[in-house]
């Protein structure tokens, strides 16, 4: 066995000094990677694999795109109250030439976090246009315990509907230089939930709308805006 193993480790280094002069041409390959926060009062360090992307990222923020070799890697987050605590909180496979993002948020009883790993399509929406969508970590249930789903509108126009815990709408193309009126509904009725939100877009840019809390609570429910291409 061990000589088999002196064998395969000397044409192994035969074969680097052979292919040494043509490393060069072998492609590197590239990905872009985003994080966004969305637990009340945590703040994370965030690791893929033992590189750190960002440091001290608070509630309700996200972390520029950060650039890395395009693989697999473990997410790892590190929260600033237990510092001797690592938590591996998913995996993500970073595809050469495109860019994804990680959102992490918690249920309504604050035990429970969850993470969505989603990839960004960030091709330009068509002039004067721009481009638009909800990852919802906001959790609410009807009397009977049954959860609730909510509705999107801008005033009376419904964008996306039923968006439940945990869930992503599809990427609407909108009119770009406008303002939106959102505001949020039950999905069982036509309930307009007590927070809006006057959405300033403009044409070119590529939004998510972060929803996290009890929609049905005034003082939990909170809506952060992504703005994807700077």
């Amino acid at each position: 066995m061990k000589k088999l193993l002196f064998v395969v480790m000397g044409w192994l280094i035969v074969m680097t000094a052979c292919k040494k002069d043509s490393d060069s041409a072998i492609p590197v390959t590239s990905s872009n990677f985003m994080f966004f926060n969305g637990i009340p009062d945590a703040v994370y360090d965030v690791l893929l694999d033992s590189i750190k992307i960002a440091q001290g990222v608070k509630f309700g923020t996200n972390t520029p795109y950060a650039t890395l070799r395009a693989q697999m890697y473990t997410i790892y987050l590190i929260e600033a109250h237990r510092p001797k605590d690592t938590i591996r909180a998913g995996q993500i496979n970073l595809r050469n030439k495109r860019s994804f993002s990680a959102y992490v948020g918690v249920d309504s009883a604050n035990k429970v976090n969850v993470i969505r790993t989603l990839e960004d399509d960030l091709t330009p929406p068509p002039p004067d246009y721009m481009k638009f969508r909800v990852v919802s970590f906001s959790q609410s249930f009807r009397a009977n315990g049954q959860s609730l789903a909510i509705d999107l509108f801008s005033r009376s126009s419904p964008y996306f509907r039923g968006i439940g815990f945990a869930q992503v709408t599809p990427v609407a193309t909108l009119i770009g230089d406008s303002t939106y009126n959102f505001n949020f509904r039950r999905n069982d009725d036509t309930t307009v939930i007590t927070s809006t939100l006057d959405f300033k877009s403009q044409p070119g840019k590529i939004y998510t709308l972060v929803t996290v809390g009890n929609a049905l609570s005034s003082t939990t429910f909170k809506t952060f805006t992504i703005t994807h291409n700077q």
